[in-house]
């Protein structure tokens, strides 16, 4: 699935939450849905090296806190490497966007050098 797919259907999900925290009498929420690392082989992505650091801090991050655990296997489509499929939100209250990330994202930095984007870096290493 590739990141705009990804955050179509996370907005969609969160749309539908707005409207029963609404009906509820509570605010909505309102992050912007941002998806990182849902690569494809007819897309082009980023590349370059990332700080060790950088991925000791995000591996910390995916092992705390709740998981979005799915059935099955991915397969990596460029090596065809098959790792897990779980994904992952990382909440940014202060900017108010919500990344998406998912287990492959580890797979595509060390072994395909994908770059995350800078703010998401950025955002990783404050936490």
């Amino acid at each position: 699935m590739k990141n705009k797919e990804v955050e179509q259907q996370h907005m969609k999900t969160q749309q539908e939450l707005n409207k029963l925290l609404l009906k509820s009498g509570l605010m909505k929420e309102d992050y912007k849905i941002v998806a990182i690392g849902f690569l494809s082989l007819d897309e082009e992505f980023e590349k370059g090296e990332v700080s060790v650091s950088f991925l000791i801090k995000l591996k910390a991050i995916w092992n705390d806190g709740i998981t979005l655990a799915t059935v099955g296997h991915h397969t990596c489509e460029f090596c065809r490497t098959v790792t897990g499929s779980s994904e992952k939100t990382l909440i940014d209250n202060e900017n108010k966007i919500k990344y998406i990330i998912p287990e492959l994202i580890f797979h595509y930095i060390t072994i395909h050098k994908y770059l995350p984007p800078s703010e998401f870096i950025e955002f990783v290493m404050k936490k």
